[in-house]
């Protein structure tokens, strides 16, 4: 016999490795109430909780954020980010602003939410009403959307509102402390140069009462002049000292606080750090476009965040450089100050020494004249300063107001209705796909001539008084494969088997018998299963039968007396008494000449068998069998076992002829009512012929057709 191997795929069928719709439609079908059952399951679970879940609100506020506030003609930016590249960082940071703990405690304070239901037992009311707010950026615009959500259907429009206008009053509070302390600085400058220039009148007029010497006057301009001009560039110097310590403490005030270094002017103009900053913002919208695609932990997005981060390190550190080059430029001006005022000493030395009886009253008129010009230019600083002040607005503007929610967004029964029935097909569906490809069972033609490699003899209905006749089909159809595997009746010992019990292979060795009779040939049925005998029990033989046992035990007896006639062609030899040894008993010479004669005697000799798998009785009688019938359960039978009886059968050479394919059920078997229901009506377009004989009448083999249930092996 040739080594076992699968069998090519039958014309008619889809191969194995393609997908055959017409059986996965056929199975969906087969199994709808399962699918339905899940499917309502959920779709009731999903109605139940949406009618039982706690109602969720939302509104929304929409404001408006100016990235540079409108200031006095001259003055400098007081608001917002120092040029068109940082507006991208400005407004990215103002989602979070919106969010911080100050405008979410204001929010808190401003409408007594410590003592509201939702609030009342928190630790920090705020960070719970930090939860519930959502910040989005409208694409390509400057609008904010402040969403406050909450099962409060008349307070979260109240709440988004308060976010928007405390985030609103706090950016103002913040502009006008920053006008606020530059005033201060420079009112503080004004009240030491005042001072400075009310001593030096004093001195002045002591030295005019007690001198009263005479310079030339040539000399005293050409003194006056450099003096004069020292002192303005004294004055200057101070002005720039003021105007970089207030920016200094700016700086430091930002150092010692951790805020955002881009909000300093000073720091946002240097070119470096606008160059990190537009590679920033580049990195950012990269790491947009990344997170479109990956999630946070993809190695892309991390490596992308590192850079970020030191893009940010960097920017702190030239920030950092800034300053210490402010530093620099303020002991640079201190220490001209020194030199101006060492060189300022020295030429009223010199003029006192040069021009003897120079009276130093003129030097401290001189000295009051450059002090009153530098009073002077710090008032005209205040008063820009106040101007801008007056002038200046804030760059947040509530553009809509939230307006009371008038239904829940929280659930939504449309949308969790829609899940759940999504969620019940592709659960029922999927853990059908799961169960067919984790069943094991014989469940197609495909298990058996693609899995198995063997050919499909017939497919045997479930016993129905509807399937009558589809089951007298499948018996002809197997009679006719017999005929030709068996070489026109030359290997006419046919073995009936299966892998396990229960199988229905007597009442297929019946059948099969019932049906080649019919056909005119001499059949003889042997009841060769000598561990649990049946066919006794389905022909009701008379009480003095003799059996197989018997004739082997009495060597002087003859064959005949041990043979039942059921017809005029068909004799049945039953088992008798079950022996102690039966695979002994077939390893006899006197039943391989029993086989032999019985070979040349009829045309066909039906023999039952035991399982293969279970005991060794099958495989000692495929050895005297011309061909091996397999007989397998509908969704029964485990294709392993299956598969493993055909190999013990391929190790001692039996032929296997193919299976047959038994109680397969007609409404779950999609292969079935095409080829038998459907095809004598095909093939002839009349009712088929019926043996009355064999289906009818008490004690027959084909009146177990018509039975609800077949009798199990």
């Amino acid at each position: 016999m040739p080594p076992y191997e699968p069998a090519e795929s039958p014309e008619g069928h889809a191969p194995e490795n393609e997908l055959d719709l017409q059986r996965w439609l056929h199975l969906i079908l087969e199994h709808r109430w399962w699918i339905i059952g899940i499917t309502a399951g959920c779709i009731i679970l999903a109605a139940v909780y949406s009618f039982l879940a706690t109602p969720i609100y939302s509104a929304t506020a929409t404001v408006y954020v100016q990235s540079v506030s409108r200031q006095a003609v001259g003055s400098t930016n007081l608001v917002g980010p120092a040029s068109w590249m940082e507006e991208e960082k400005f407004y990215n940071s103002q989602q979070e602003i919106i969010r911080s703990r100050p405008v979410m405690q204001e929010v808190v304070d401003r409408l007594g939410l410590q003592n509201h239901d939702c609030f009342r037992g928190a630790k920090d009311p705020a960070r719970v009403l930090a939860s519930m707010v959502k910040v989005e950026v409208a694409r390509d615009s400057a609008l904010f959307r402040i969403t406050v959500t909450a099962p409060y259907k008349d307070d979260v429009a109240k709440w988004a509102n308060a976010v928007a206008e405390a985030y609103a009053a706090q950016n103002l509070r913040s502009a006008m402390d920053y006008v606020e302390k530059a005033n201060q600085e420079m009112q503080l400058k004004i009240r030491q140069m005042q001072e400075q220039y009310t001593r030096q009148q004093q001195q002045y007029s002591s030295a005019l009462t007690k001198s009263d010497s005479y310079f030339p006057q040539n000399q005293k301009d050409i003194l006056d002049k450099r003096i004069e001009a020292l002192e303005l560039k004294l004055g200057d110097v101070r002005v720039r000292e003021n105007e970089l310590s207030a920016q200094i403490n700016q700086m430091e005030a930002w150092a010692a606080s951790g805020g955002n270094p881009l909000s300093i002017p000073s720091v946002s103009q240097d070119l470096t750090v606008q160059d990190l900053s537009k590679q920033y913002n580049e990195g950012e919208r990269e790491l947009s476009r990344l997170l479109a695609k990956f999630t946070p932990q993809h190695p892309d997005v991390q490596k992308k965040q590192r850079e970020l981060q030191s893009l940010k390190d960097r920017i702190a550190s030239q920030a950092q450089i800034v300053l210490s080059s402010y530093r620099n430029q303020y002991q640079a001006l201190r220490s001209e100050e020194a030199n101006l005022n060492g060189e300022l000493a020295g030429l009223k030395r010199e003029g006192v020494n040069f021009m003897e009886g120079a009276s130093a009253s003129e030097t401290m008129a001189t000295s009051g004249t450059s002090l009153k010009k530098y009073i002077d230019l710090l008032y005209d600083k205040m008063r820009e300063l106040d101007v801008a002040g007056n002038l200046l607005s804030n760059n947040i503007r509530i553009i809509e107001r939230a307006e009371p929610p008038v239904a829940p967004v929280k659930p939504n029964l449309r949308m969790n209705l829609m899940l759940a029935l999504l969620l019940g097909l592709m659960g029922s569906v999927g853990s059908l796909v799961a169960y067919q490809y984790l069943d094991t069972r014989i469940r197609s033609v495909e298990d058996i001539e693609q899995g198995l490699g063997q050919s499909l003899l017939t497919m045997i209905p479930t016993t129905t008084p509807e399937s009558e006749r589809s089951a007298l089909e499948s018996f002809q159809t197997l009679r006719t494969a017999l005929i030709y595997a068996s070489q026109d009746k030359v290997k006419n010992v046919i073995l009936i088997t299966s892998a396990t019990p229960r199988e229905g292979k007597s009442t297929v060795a019946v059948n099969l018998a019932n049906i080649l009779a019919a056909a005119g040939d001499r059949v003889l049925l042997m009841d060769c299963d000598l561990r649990r005998p049946s066919l006794h029990r389905k022909l009701k033989p008379t009480d003095h039968a003799k059996g197989l046992t018997q004739y082997m035990a009495d060597r002087q007896a003859r064959l005949e007396d041990y043979l039942v006639p059921k017809s005029p062609n068909l004799w049945v030899f039953y088992a008798g008494p079950i022996p102690p040894n039966p695979p002994e008993l077939f390893s006899m010479k006197r039943f391989e000449e029993l086989l032999s004669g019985a070979r040349k005697d009829y045309d066909w000799v039906i023999v039952d068998s035991p399982p293969c798998l279970a005991i060794t009785d099958a495989q000692i009688l495929a050895r005297h069998a011309g061909l091996v019938v397999l007989v397998a359960k509908y969704k029964s039978t485990p294709k392993p076992l299956l598969e493993r009886t055909l190999i013990s059968l391929q190790r001692i050479h039996a032929q296997v002829a193919g299976v047959v394919l038994n109680e397969v059920n007609t409404h779950s078997s999609y292969y079935y009512d095409y080829y038998y229901s459907n095809h004598y009506y095909y093939a002839t377009g009349a009712e088929p012929k019926r043996l009355p004989w064999l289906l009818k009448g008490r004690g027959d083999w084909g009146g177990m057709f018509r039975h609800k249930k077949r009798e199990r092996i």
